[in-house]
């Protein structure tokens, strides 16, 4: 396995890779490149006339996981929705690695706040916390 440490990823900035709007809303791609590639992709639905800012995907490279990337890039989306005034976070938890389950992903994310309700998984925002930097 790659040996990586929060230093240098502290040192990396999530960058807009694109951003599409649509009728409803847009959609954004956020990305954090090492200098050996991309480490995780962040994809963020921001719909208008919503409570919740919905996160499409949360991706870490195999190489860099267990590193804290994940949890970067979700406190990324977190401080986002935050600053464009949502209260909540909601998502899906499925998992595209067949060496990570879908159960032991949703547990990852309630590690981290979330709560399962039906087919997705919500997150209250303390809107006093977040500053986004980067």
């Amino acid at each position: 396995m790659h040996e990586i440490s929060n230093h240098n990823l502290e040192n990396q900035s999530i960058s807009e890779f694109f951003r599409y709007r649509t009728e409803y809303g847009e959609l954004q791609c956020h990305r954090l490149k090492m200098p050996d590639g991309m480490a995780g992709e962040l994809i963020l639905k921001v719909l208008d006339d919503e409570k919740a800012l919905s996160i499409e995907e949360v991706f870490v490279s195999r190489k860099f996981r267990n590193s804290g990337l994940g949890s970067r890039l979700l406190s990324f989306a977190e401080k986002t929705a935050s600053t464009l005034g949502f209260r909540y976070v909601e998502l899906r938890p499925f998992s595209t690695d067949p060496l990570v389950s879908d159960t032991r992903l949703q547990e990852w994310y309630t590690k981290r706040g979330y709560r399962p309700d039906g087919g997705k998984m919500y997150k209250r925002l303390n809107n006093g916390n977040f500053e986004v930097t980067s």
